[in-house]
């Protein structure tokens, strides 16, 4: 079963937290919403969920928040798409993926590829810009170009743009001389 969501059944924390576990170590900026923020973001009416159920098991498998309504998203800056793309910002034509959550056991299984495709056919024939951010650990493991060739099967046509980067710098020092 799969489709858009209307409400969390307590279900999809979990999946969300394993599902992107790993980063807690891998990635310097915390990836993982908080479960109050991941409960909030559940209930607002103003972004869209979409969920991949095991049909057999009936437990979740996937999950994505998506939205057009660029206020409701935590941390990113509506005035840089607005200033960017004024006539998509407008027409509320970008839509931001807040996350895409493959639960571990169902990697590989195409769940990925099915939140995919709901989110394009949303998005089809609209013009738009679908956006979302990937870790530099996500991006050398080449989750980006993954991404652009599944959208295309879906957008024909659709084109990789980088919006932005962070870089996380640290300076080593040597321990003190002792004498």
């Amino acid at each position: 079963m799969s489709g858009r969501l209307e409400d969390d059944d307590g279900g999809y924390w979990s999946l969300y937290e394993n599902a992107f576990d790993d980063l807690r170590s891998l990635a310097v900026q915390r990836h993982l919403m908080l479960r109050a923020e991941f409960d909030e973001l559940m209930q607002d009416k103003r972004v869209t969920k979409y969920a991949i159920r095991d049909p057999e098991l009936g437990r979740a498998a996937a999950l994505a928040a998506v939205t057009t309504n660029l206020d409701a998203v935590h941390l990113i800056s509506p005035e840089y798409f607005q200033r960017r793309w004024p006539n998509l910002y407008e027409q509320q034509r970008i839509w931001y993926v807040s996350f895409v959550a493959v639960d571990p056991a169902y990697q590989g299984t195409g769940a990925m590829t099915q939140l995919i495709e709901m989110v394009c056919r949303d998005a089809e024939g609209a013009a738009g810009l679908i956006c979302l951010d990937i870790c530099e650990h996500a991006t050398r493991a080449r989750l980006a170009g993954v991404l652009e060739q599944l959208t295309d099967n879906f957008l024909p046509g659709v084109q990789r743009v980088r919006l932005d980067a962070q870089v996380f710098w640290g300076y080593e020092f040597p321990e003190p001389k002792t004498a």
